[in-house]
């Protein structure tokens, strides 16, 4: 599983977005559903989050509430196979959503298209004539214009296993590029076009840290010049936004007893960066 992988923030649509995304990818599944463990944010023992893979790659889908909406500056980049497996998908996001750029050949693609489906979720679709595979793509527009590369090269410096595999700049701007985060792709572009939106909580990353040493780094340098929220969200000086996390969170968060999740879950919303010893000192209080 990917150690790096999105998070989409819906209100109470998780689940119908998680089966409706595995019905039309290839290689795709749910994998685990959680539940909230208490009442301080929704329902006791309703839905939290789906895991789930679509083409290959890791996602997670989250009811997290009505405050925060998608929007095109984070899109999905979908390379298709087939001219056939491209207007499949097209016609699917379609249905409910709307074309953000239509579908047709560009000097860039010989097939591709812009599209929002119902939920507000971005994809982009290209015939790229090889096996379908999604990669994240972040645009730089507005304020935050130029700064894609700056973005990546940062990214990449923090993650084992990164590295730059295209890159296609347009004088000082960068058009695009294509990079890996450890296993994850990711694409940056800068747009120099006005845009009403920009980076909002509704996706953020999720990191499965390996200890509290990877927690400590990541969280050191994402929020320089960034910001600190609640429950290991981190906000980096690009605006994008990060779930700094043990990979074992599951684990700590274990329903087999109740009375010791929700008191884990409220020891962690005490916390910004999360401190895996606390939270362990809380679950063996329990055993």
């Amino acid at each position: 599983m990917n150690k790096i992988y999105p998070c989409l923030w819906f209100d109470q649509q998780a689940e119908e977005a998680a089966e409706y995304y595995v019905s039309l990818f290839n290689d795709s599944a749910i994998n685990n559903k959680a539940y909230y463990v208490d009442d301080v944010h929704r329902e006791k023992g309703s839905l939290l989050t789906v895991d789930l893979t679509l083409a290959g790659q890791r996602f997670m889908t989250l009811n997290g509430g009505p405050e925060f909406s998608f929007t095109p500056a984070v899109s999905f980049f979908v390379d298709c196979e087939t001219k056939e497996e491209v207007e499949r998908l097209w016609y699917a996001f379609m249905d409910g959503g709307q074309a953000l750029m239509p579908l047709q050949q560009y000097p860039f693609s010989d097939y591709f298209g812009w599209v929002q489906d119902r939920y507000g979720v971005s994809w982009q679709l290209s015939l790229s004539n090889i096996p379908q595979r999604i990669s994240t793509a972040v645009m730089f527009a507005n304020e935050k214009l130029g700064r894609a590369k700056p973005a990546m090269e940062q990214w990449i410096s923090l993650f084992e296993n990164s590295q730059v595999l295209a890159e296609f700049p347009a004088g000082e701007l960068l058009q695009q590029a294509l990079f890996t985060l450890e296993d994850s792709l990711f694409r940056v572009m800068d747009s120099p076009e006005k845009h009403p939106f920009g980076f909002t909580m509704a996706i953020s990353f999720c990191v499965a840290c390996a200890n509290q040493a990877e927690i400590d780094f990541l969280w050191e340098h994402l929020t320089k010049d960034g910001k600190e929220w609640p429950c290991g969200w981190a906000e980096d000086a690009y605006g994008l936004y990060w779930q700094i996390a043990p990979g074992d969170w599951g684990d700590l968060m274990d329903r087999s007893n109740p009375e010791r999740a929700e008191a884990v879950a409220k020891e962690m919303y005490t916390m910004k960066k999360i401190d895996i010893a606390q939270l362990q000192a809380v679950y063996n209080q329990f055993k």
